[in-house]
Order: C-alpha cells, then sequence, then structure tokens
C-alpha cells in the first residue's frame, strides 16, 4: 500500500511541481499527507520506519498509467495558496473570512521508471498529468534499485538517504568509460580518490596509476602501492615519439621551420637504424616513432655542421645549402641542456640503452619484483616548463603499451590512470599544456578498446578539456558553489538530470552525487572515510597561532628551495 504525500500540479521540461498534502488519517486509520515536521512513518513489515519528505536528492514516486516515476527532489519552497472564489463567497455568506494559506511545493526531476513488476528502468516516454498522485518511496524499493544493478560489489561509501545501504556502483562501467571527481576546494577530493583506491586496491591484482601533482598521497596507501618522485625517475629522450621531440626542440612559428623540422625527422630516422644496439634487436623497419635508444648527441653535432658547412664555389668556399638554418633551433636544444630541470629528459642516467625500457615500464606498472597495485606517481618536483612534457610521455607510453598488449595478447590488460588536478595540464586554453592534452584526449577517445581507462579530478571543470570531459560518462560530483562551474557541468549532463546540479552547492564535504553510466540513477552519497588519509587537510590558523612562538629556521628552507630537493 503507497503513503500518497501530495500530487502533481505542474510538468515544465524536465521540472514536476508537487503540491504536498497536509497530514490526516482517514477512517480506516490510515495516514496521508506530511506533517509539518516533513516527516512520516511508513509502514512496513518490521514496523513503522521514520522518513523525511522534502530533502534534496531524496526521492518520490509519481503515479503513471505504465507504472510510476521514481523522481529525485531538487527543491522545495512554501507557496500562498488563495482561496477559491467560490469557496470565499460562501465563507463569507457564513460571516467567515478565508486567508491565504502557504501551501508546500516540491520541484523533483524525473529519473526513471518503476513498471509494475517493480522493475526499474532509466528514462520515460510518458510524463505525468496534473493532478497525479504522488507518494512516499520505501526504503526497499532504492536498496532493490541500487543493488540490481551494481556490479562486483563495490562500494565507495553510505547513501546519504539511507545510511544503512551501501552505496554501490558499477565500478567496471565507472572506469572503462572514463570518469571524472569534480568539487571546489576543501570538497573532499583527495578524501574521495584516496578512499575509491584503497578499495579498488581489495582486487587480488588491480593496476592504477594516480598522478599526484602536490605530493599528498605519499601516507594515503599501504605496501600495496609504491612511490615513485619525479626527482627519482628518469623519463628518457629516446622514449618521446618524434611529435613530442619535436615540440621540445623546435619552434614551429619561426620560418625556418619546415626545414629544421624535415631534417629533425631524416637524422633521427638515421640516428635510431644505425646505433649497434638496435642493429642487433633485428627489427624489420626502424620509423622515427620507434622507441629505441638513440644519441641525440650526435644529431645536434650533425645539425652543427650542416648550421656552419661551408661548400666550394666557383669562386672558393661559400655557404652550404642549409647555412644557419638550425641557428635558433641549436639555441633552443642547447637552453634544454643546460637546464638542469630538464636532466630527467635529456639526461639520463638508469635508461640509456633501448633494453632499459622494460626496467622502466614494470617501475612505472608496478611489475618490479614485488608487484604493487597502486602506482603513485609524485609530479611536485616536475617544475612547470617540463610538467607537460613529462605527463604527455607518461600518459602516451601508457596508452602505446596498452595497445600492443592487446595486438600481442588478444585482449586488454585493465589499467586505470587517475589524474589529480587535471585543469593544471589538461586545459584547452595555456599551449603549453599542448603535448599532455592531446595524450589524454586519446585515452579518453581510444582508451575502452584497449582497456586503459581515465579519470580526471579538477577543482575547475570549465577548465578541463572540454573533449576529455565529453567522454566521460560517470560524473562524481561534491561540493561546487562556483555559478560558472555549476553551468559548465549541467552542460555535460543529459537534459533529464541537469536540474540534479542545483543541488550541489548544499553537498557536506565528502559528500557527492554520482550522475551516469556507473549508478541505475543519480545518487547522493557519503564518501567513506579513507584510512589512512591523504595529506590534503586544511591548517588550522587559531591552532597554530594559539602555540607560543617558535624560532623558524628560514635558512634550512632557503637552502632545500634553492637545491629543489629534500
Amino acid at each position: 500500500m503507497k503513503y500518497k504525500i501530495g500530487k502533481t500540479v505542474s510538468v515544465v521540461g524536465d521540472t514536476i511541481a508537487i503540491l504536498l498534502d497536509d497530514y490526516m488519517r482517514n477512517e480506516a486509520e490510515e495516514d496521508s499527507g506530511v506533517p509539518p515536521t516533513m516527516c512520516i512513518n511508513l509502514h512496513c513489515d518490521t514496523g513503522p520506519v521514520p522518513l523525511l519528505i522534502g530533502q534534496p536528492g531524496s526521492f518520490v514516486d509519481v503515479s503513471i498509467p505504465t507504472g510510476s516515476l521514481l523522481c529525485m527532489v531538487i527543491g522545495i519552497k512554501m507557496v500562498e495558496s488563495f482561496p477559491q472564489s467560490k469557496e470565499a463567497k460562501m465563507a463569507l455568506d457564513d460571516g467567515d473570512l478565508l486567508l491565504a494559506s502557504a501551501r508546500r511545493l516540491l520541484e523533483v526531476i524525473s529519473i526513471g521508471t518503476i513498471d509494475p513488476n517493480g522493475d526499474f528502468e532509466r528514462g520515460s516516454d510518458v510524463l505525468p498529468t496534473v493532478g497525479a498522485d504522488v507518494s512516499a518511496v520505501p526504503l526497499e524499493t532504492i536498496e532493490r534499485v541500487y543493488t540490481s544493478y551494481s556490479k562486483g560489489n563495490f562500494s565507495i561509501g553510505k547513501l546519504s538517504i539511507l545510511p544503512s545501504q551501501e552505496a554501490r556502483i558499477n565500478l567496471d562501467t565507472f572506469l572503462s568509460r572514463h570518469a571524472a571527481i569534480l568539487g571546489q576546494t576543501g570538497s573532499g577530493k583527495s578524501w574521495t580518490v584516496a578512499s575509491i583506491l584503497q578499495r579498488i586496491a581489495n582486487f587480488p591484482q588491480s593496476s592504477v596509476v594516480l598522478l599526484d601533482l602536490h605530493g599528498e598521497y605519499e601516507e594515503a596507501f599501504g605496501d600495496y602501492a609504491t612511490y615513485i618522485s619525479a626527482s627519482e625517475i628518469e623519463l628518457p629522450y629516446w622514449l618521446m615519439n618524434s611529435e613530442e621531440l619535436m615540440d621540445i626542440c623546435v619552434d614551429r612559428h619561426e620560418s625556418a621551420a619546415p626545414n629544421q623540422i624535415a631534417k629533425f625527422k631524416e637524422l633521427l630516422n638515421n640516428a635510431k637504424e644505425k646505433h649497434l644496439e638496435n642493429i642487433a634487436l633485428s627489427i624489420p623497419k626502424i620509423t622515427i616513432d620507434t622507441p629505441v635508444y638513440f644519441d641525440f648527441q650526435g644529431i645536434i653535432s650533425e645539425f652543427q655542421r650542416l648550421d656552419t658547412e661551408m661548400v666550394s664555389g666557383s669562386r672558393g668556399e661559400k655557404q652550404g645549402p642549409l647555412f644557419g638554418q638550425f641557428t635558433r633551433m641549436l639555441m633552443r636544444i642547447q637552453s634544454r641542456l643546460n637546464d638542469k630541470r630538464f636532466d630527467l629528459i635529456f639526461n639520463p642516467k638508469t635508461y640509456t640503452t633501448s633494453a632499459s625500457m622494460e626496467t622502466l615500464f614494470r617501475k612505472i606498472l608496478g611489475e618490479e619484483a614485488t608487484p604493487k597495485k597502486l602506482v603513485v606517481l609524485d609530479l611536485s618536483p616536475v617544475p612547470f616548463d617540463v610538467r607537460s612534457s613529462v605527463i604527455s610521455l607518461i600518459l602516451r607510453c601508457l596508452f602505446d603499451f596498452a595497445y600492443w598488449y592487446k595486438r600481442k595478447n588478444g585482449k586488454p590488460y585493465p589499467l586505470s590512470v587517475f589524474a589529480d588536478e587535471a585543469h593544471a595540464y589538461l586545459n584547452d586554453v595555456d599551449i603549453t599544456n599542448k603535448s599532455s592534452r592531446l595524450s589524454a584526449e586519446r585515452i579518453a577517445k581510444e582508451g575502452r578498446k584497449y582497456g586503459i581507462s581515465l579519470t580526471v579530478i579538477s577543482q575547475r571543470p570549465r577548465e578541463v578539456s572540454s573533449t576529455i570531459l565529453s567522454q566521460c560518462n560517470s560524473f562524481l560530483c561534491l561540493r561546487i558553489s562556483n555559478p560558472d562551474d555549476q553551468s559548465y557541468i549541467k552542460n555535460l549532463l543529459p537534459d533529464s538530470i541537469r536540474g540534479i546540479a542545483d543541488i550541489l552547492s548544499t553537498l557536506r564535504r565528502g559528500e557527492a552525487i554520482l550522475m551516469g553510466d556507473a549508478a541505475m540513477m543519480p545518487t547522493r552519497i557519503k564518501i567513506a572515510p579513507p584510512d589512512p588519509k591523504p595529506n590534503s587537510n586544511d591548517v588550522s590558523f587559531t591552532t597554530e597561532w594559539s602555540k607560543a612562538h617558535s624560532a623558524i629556521d628560514v635558512s634550512a628552507v632557503l637552502d632545500v628551495w634553492r637545491k629543489q630537493a629534500l
């Protein structure tokens, strides 16, 4: 028996307005309507269960001819209800005066259809008419809907409206179709990421790479993770493809750029083909993009020779055909070589042979002697100017590995990449981020075919590549107060659930709304606390400032600043 709480009074686009009935009990002692406390008692097999009506993110049941619509509450307000003229006239005849009364109005959006058998399906071909009955939704209905859709019994917390119910999601869909974790500073993004990855690590075999931009996850994972600081890892130049190498070495806006690029490709191909180790690898055809070692200094020396070459002429020596064409490029390359920040690329100490590529990939994938389920790459020591090149190389190498793994084994290698603070290096605006953005976009567009997924984490969704976000099919949205960011998220969502973005600013810290393919319906979730927590807590000014003054070792801070190392 359904508990009736009101009726529909308006259907405008995706939004349905519901006028709540006042609480009453009929002759059969059956309750209906909603008391002023907004709390009703739903009857179930174990007895009455209290249920709060009108909470944003909660659900109501709206009758339609084919069953009922499951709708999510996005707002509640009070409206004045004036008496009809007939009622006012009758009251006046009796000597009474009717005053306007306040009525409660819910605004809801349709999530899906529940058929007469109790089965849930997203969307609906039928919307309710004005005057349709609206009922409360039993908690067991919500539990049945979530349980029927989840796969792998993977939970990320508890339902906010039902704290006893695990918030199960379809992890396969969440990862394989890419996802975004969005929320403003202090909303709990790092908390959420750590919690999800800790639960992923419960699988006997998982493979996750986390790009940690601020070094805050070092203490969040146990022995199942390996933590690699960018200051300890090399990503040598010879792993780069030709385009990545050109981006670093050639200024494409220079008039001589076409000649520089053409000659660079020729010399690069020759350097790879003629290297003795590469000849021994018996590779049928080495191209400019084949990941094998080559002598970069030899290429520079050849450019220097061509740039200053003098040839014989009818009247003596004259400048060669490419004289002066590479001067600016050589200066650009030399500045990179002299810049210590580029040592991890141009001055490798460990990975100096083609054979060392296996060692490097085992390290990045956590497939060393003691396998790890999670690899955290701390990119905080990487200077801003180098960061895009480093991230581009990491993402492209991971994609290529997944691609060739499937070609070799006939099945994909499930690999998940979590990109923290994605707006800093995967945006459309900053031209210096082009290489890293393109590498990520390739994963977003093609990764699903080869088992590599991308989860972007950002506090500024407007600044993340629109191409990447458009490929994300699941959105875990924490508190977002900025109207522009809210509007941007709305544009990413299907029309039927855009109204849910209106409640993003009301979420508590560590609370999120999951929308998209990973959940049967938009879900308000209290994320499970990670244990241990990442190092991302806010500083307590009152606590620290209340302590007695202690001297600051300014010299030590300046020393590590200058050395760029601890």
